[in-house]
């Protein structure tokens, strides 16, 4: 989902992509941070499928839009998503157990091959070792994170309208409940700010409609079937 507010480094992120990236480590040490739940980004892959007309909400169930994916990523969460039907009774099976992993080594294997991280070993008692779910991640663009984080912070900190990229992020971070880790100013004010953008107040009159009827009612869908179920990323 693109923005001209964005970094010229990753003008090109897919909304998964982009909810990882901005939660990177400002100082690019080896994290983990990278490595989130797999219902945030599969939450956020939906969100884009929805909004470009490649995956419709029939109700019950998702079905098919008639624009096929243009990115490999979200077609990949779509074909799993509807290999069974798309029925939102078994949302969990898309988020949780082995898809889930899946979902977040993919997910890190786009911000490596774009050259924005790279893999790193970790040690475990003296010895190095991969994570079974994405290895610890060093940030190589820092320059670019520190803009981007910049930009989400501002739209959280300041009172202007978001546009729709940026406000499709806030409501991700808000139901995700990871507006806090952009470090806004005043983490009061950005929780209330993002919680009115989450409502569709804030921006523009067609993306509030798209907010109201799709994203909020998506992204709350796939956090809940995950009901106390996460999959751990990987341990600095």
């Amino acid at each position: 989902m693109r923005s001209e507010l964005w970094s010229s480094r990753t003008a090109d992120l897919t909304l998964p992509e982009r909810v990882a990236w901005v939660l990177g480590d400002d100082d690019g040490r080896p994290l983990s941070t990278l490595t989130e739940p797999a219902g945030l980004l599969v939450a956020a892959a939906m969100v884009e499928l929805l909004l470009d007309a490649s995956l419709l909400d029939a109700g019950t169930q998702y079905r098919r839009g008639p624009v096929e994916p243009g990115d490999p990523l979200l077609a990949w969460v779509a074909d799993g998503l509807l290999a069974h039907g798309g029925a939102k009774a078994d949302l969990q099976h898309a988020v949780t157990g082995p898809r889930g992993a899946q979902m977040i080594r993919r997910t890190m294997d786009r911000l490596v091959e774009r050259g924005l991280a790279g893999r790193e070993p970790r040690r475990v008692f003296g010895y190095l070792a991969m994570p079974v779910f994405g290895s610890a991640l060093r940030v190589h663009e820092v320059d670019a994170l520190h803009h981007d984080r910049a930009v989400v912070r501002e739209a959280l900190d300041g009172d202007a309208e978001a546009d729709e990229a940026v406000a499709m992020l806030v409501v991700l971070l808000h139901h995700g409940r990871r507006v806090r880790d952009i470090d806004p100013v005043d983490t009061g004010h950005a929780t209330r700010r993002a919680r009115a953008i989450a409502d569709g107040r804030h921006v523009p009159l067609g993306v509030a409609q798209d907010i109201r009827r799709l994203v909020a009612p998506t992204v709350g869908a796939v956090l809940a079937a995950l009901t106390a179920t996460t999959v751990i990323g990987s341990e600095r």
